[in-house]
């Protein structure tokens, strides 16, 4: 019901023009990082675990985007926290993994609207032709070669064990017929160097996503270190000049630790990204940013995050007039 309801002041406030109003004139010190995987507008993916965005929704996202908000890239956040800056009002927009769609339908896109982008990408995958993991699961979900809770657990493992039982994990799935996977490429395809380059040339920002898409609080310190120096050092080799930064994969609290902590400072990355939900203040972790998700309904989209800001500006104005500095927005601490 509250669901409902939300949905249903968002679609008032979208149609009526006061979203935009308000999304324009409402002053808070924050920024709303959006997290995407890709675009794509026939998903090899079960439906209740999609996320991919249709190419039509994705433009209208990034144009509803422009038109309300400074789009500013992930970098730029990144410094101005490091240096005790105030963020202003702002979005940023990521992505997970490094689907080869990003080039062919989210690249396209960014580049007409002069939007600036991160993709954080694991670069064992890069230049292949293989698949993620959890891809592969997915895949063979798809194809019918493995039932609802068959995928269940076999996602459950490949998110809490350590990236070198993957294979043990995987080797019930049936082996799959080129042919047969040409229908997921649109899906699961990976980007290349040769792509990546030319992204970077239109101003995207590359960074690392482990080299594996391993759990990082499930590896050995060793492996950490390992994963996050091997990913950084590709990224460097064959895209020189990007910026240190780093997302976790799954990237809730259960998927960090303080040992994967002290890993990524040590390996001199600048900052580590999150996917837990809410918008980056000055008061942020560094190493834990929060980001956005996003529904497909336009006026949900654009409802969120001016639902975000507005309680974010809120909470700033209380602040100031308790003469309280807010509690830090993310805590690393796990159970």
């Amino acid at each position: 019901m509250k669901r409902r309801l939300k949905s249903a002041i968002f679609f008032a406030l979208y149609y009526t023009g006061v979203e935009w109003l308000l999304a324009r004139l409402l002053p808070v010190n924050a920024v709303a990082m959006l997290m995407y995987h890709g675009v794509c507008d026939n998903a090899a993916i079960p439906p209740e675990i999609n996320f991919h965005l249709p190419g039509r929704i994705f433009d209208r996202q990034m144009r509803a985007l422009r038109r309300r908000y400074r789009v500013v890239p992930l970098i730029d956040v990144v410094n101005r926290l490091d240096r005790g800056e105030r963020l202003e009002k702002a979005a940023v927009i990521t992505f997970d993994d490094g689907y080869r769609n990003n080039a062919t339908r989210a690249a396209p896109v960014l580049a007409r609207l002069g939007l600036p982008y991160t993709v954080f990408v694991n670069t064992k995958y890069v230049g292949t032709s293989d698949w993620l993991p959890l891809n592969k699961i997915y895949w063979a979900r798809s194809e019918r070669q493995i039932d609802s809770e068959q995928m269940k657990e076999l996602r459950k493992q490949v998110r809490s064990r350590p990236a070198a039982e993957f294979s043990r994990i995987l080797q019930e799935l049936s082996p799959t017929r080129a042919g047969d996977l040409a229908k997921g490429e649109e899906s699961f395809a990976m980007l290349d160097w040769v792509e990546a380059r030319e992204m970077a040339r239109a101003g995207a920002h590359f960074a690392s996503h482990t080299h594996s898409h391993c759990n990082m609080a499930a590896e050995s310190k060793e492996s950490q270190e390992r994963e996050l120096e091997i990913s950084r050092d590709l990224i460097e080799k064959n895209l020189p000049g990007q910026p240190a930064l780093f997302a976790y994969p799954y990237g809730h609290l259960a998927e960090m630790s303080e040992t994967a902590r002290a890993s990524i400072i040590r390996s001199g990355f600048k900052a580590a990204i999150s996917a837990e939900y809410g918008l980056v203040t000055p008061h942020s972790d560094r190493f834990c940013l929060p980001r956005l998700g996003y529904d497909e309904a336009i006026w949900n989209f654009t409802g969120e995050i001016l639902y975000q800001f507005a309680k974010q500006s809120l909470k700033d104005a209380w602040s100031a007039v308790a003469g309280r500095r807010p509690r830090p927005d993310v805590t690393t601490e796990t159970s």
